[in-house]
């Protein structure tokens, strides 16, 4: 097929430049960054649970030793003994403090908090009473939770005395508990990223697997062994191998003309080429032999010449005419059938501009052939030749959009029509109802070539205009 390109180059294709080979790379590309977007999201979002649970913990704390102190002497006493244990071992690393406002100092240490150098340089935030902050520090490279609640409490005189407790909780274990959590996070999103990958590949491979099933049947067709697409193919690849074997089924059709075209128009012109030849012959002879008849040769010859060019001439536009009637190409643009028709009449006036021909044109603007402009304007300029030629000053066009793919075609005229005797023998080719106007008896049979070829139908029919009507219907 010369048409075709050598579809053997598609399974040499670089990886870059192949479906699967660029769904991949977009895959290696684009995974890790939504595996790390997700990973990001939900590493944050575990920190920020951590986080929300560590602060309700130390609030429980502070509530508790609110609840545990006492105010005597304008000072608040806390007991010796906690009931948190972790506040009463040195090395829990949760501790807790009470700074006084009223007498601008720290009057109350935890236990756990005794070897603990911050507790020596801790200066509390100014706050509201009731109000609380959440936040992390750090002192001596050692990062810690930090919650701090302000409360006041009236004594005797009803005074009130405002106290800040601050609770102090280290990140050992938060930290501990946030790089498992990463460690197992990143490790699974890795092996569903690794297998994800693979999934898709299998994935890929078995949906582009009719395409690849396309490529060898085309080999196929490139080899000769097959002549269409035969295969099962998928719904998304149905219009597509339809078109090519319409495609295929159009060339074959036109080569096939073309041969017929060019066998029949060497046997056409054997007869003729042979009478030249002939009267070559004898031309050659007359002059040899100096005859006394040379002048009445001489003039039979060229005659006889004269005769066969032109018989070769029409024979020659005769093929030429069946050649070009192609079948139907179903990728044609649709023709607006006003349009011809305007342009068709307009030309048509000119050359039978004496008979003032009057065309009443009945067609919707919104009525479109869907073929090729060239086999409309053949068939049209055929039939309305005819109106004009055999018609008696009157012509009347009318066309329907039947479907999308269907419309309807009726030329009348006012002329003596045809009998029913010869209705169907003037779609011959080569056959005339009228001899006494000149023609070759070819138009209606071009018009039927090209209406068959777009599976359409002719008929003649008598027209209300006293003459003949010619549907066509593609």
């Amino acid at each position: 097929m010369g048409g075709f390109k050598s579809i053997e180059k598609i399974n040499n294709l670089a990886f870059s430049n192949s479906i699967i080979g660029r769904l991949f790379i977009a895959n290696i590309l684009l995974l890790p960054l939504f595996c790390g977007i997700l990973g990001v999201s939900l590493d944050k979002a575990f920190s920020d649970s951590l986080k929300s649970s560590e602060k309700a913990q130390l609030l429980l704390q502070a509530y508790a030793l609110m609840a545990s102190a006492e105010l005597t002497n304008n000072t608040l006493w806390l007991p010796e003994k906690l009931t948190e244990d972790k506040l009463n071992q040195v090395s829990s690393g949760l501790f807790a403090m009470v700074f006084s406002e009223t007498e601008n100092k720290l009057i109350w240490r935890s236990p756990s908090a005794i070897n603990k150098a911050i507790s020596q340089s801790w200066s509390p935030i100014k706050l509201s009473s009731g109000q609380q902050i959440f936040t992390e520090v750090e002192h001596n490279k050692e990062q810690f939770f930090f919650l701090q609640y302000s409360v006041t409490w009236e004594n005797s005189e009803q005074q009130d005395l405002t106290f800040q407790f601050g609770i102090f909780n280290k990140q050992e274990v938060f930290q501990e508990q946030v790089s498992i959590y990463q460690q197992t996070l990143w490790g699974w999103l890795s092996a569903i990223s690794v297998l994800i990958v693979l999934i898709q590949i299998l994935i890929l491979k078995w949906g582009l697997k009719p395409i690849r099933t396309v490529a060898e049947d085309l080999l196929s067709i490139q080899s000769g062994k097959s002549s269409h697409l035969k295969g099962d193919y998928p719904l998304e690849l149905t219009k597509m191998t339809d078109a090519i074997n319409t495609l295929l089924s159009t060339e074959a059709e036109q080569r096939t003309r073309y041969k017929d075209t060019l066998s029949n128009l060497a046997h056409s012109l054997k007869t003729p080429l042979a009478i030249m030849q002939g009267s070559l012959y004898e031309l050659n002879n007359a002059t040899t032999q100096e005859k006394s008849s040379t002048s009445e040769t001489v003039a039979a010859s060229k005659n006889d010449l004269t005769e066969q060019i032109n018989r070769i001439d029409q024979i020659i536009n005769y093929q030429l005419k069946r050649s070009v009637v192609a079948p139907t190409n179903p990728f044609f643009n649709k023709v607006n059938v006003l349009v011809q028709c305007n342009k068709i009449v307009s030309t048509l006036k000119k050359v039978y501009r004496e008979d003032e021909t009057q065309v009443d044109i009945k067609v919707p603007n919104d009525v479109f052939f869907n073929g090729d402009e060239d086999d409309l304007l053949e068939v049209l300029g055929n039939l309305l030749d005819n109106a004009f030629k055999y018609g008696k000053g009157q012509i009347r066009i009318q066309a329907k959009q039947i479907n999308n793919a269907q419309i309807s075609i009726c030329i009348e005229d006012n002329g003596t029509g045809i009998s029913e005797a010869f209705k169907n023998k003037v779609l011959l080719r080569g056959e005339r109802a009228d001899t006494t106007q000149p023609g070759s008896g070819i138009g209606l049979a071009s018009v039927t070539d090209i209406v068959s070829h777009y599976g359409g139908s002719c008929s003649l029919e008598a027209s209300s205009l006293g003459g003949l009507a010619f549907k066509i219907e593609f």
